[in-house]
């Protein structure tokens, strides 16, 4: 799972989800892929996508206007 290298760096962050979405990471700790608890589970998904992100340059990216034709 990615976490920080040195657990001081950790920062706790608190969400609030929709229930289905809650339910769903639930799910995916009981079949324990990603983690053993539907926190390890939106920790271990949280990092990887904001990583990802990060590593795509989704920070510089700018959404185009919609066309007006």
């Amino acid at each position: 799972m990615a976490r920080p290298e040195n657990r001081s760096e950790a920062r706790a962050i608190s969400l609030t989800l929709p229930e289905e979405t809650f339910n769903y990471l639930v799910l995916l700790a009981t079949r324990g892929k990603l983690g053993r608890t539907e926190n390890e589970v939106a920790t271990h998904t949280l990092v990887r996508e904001a990583n990802a992100m990060h590593e795509r340059g989704f920070h510089e990216q700018r959404i185009p206007a919609a066309d007006q034709t």
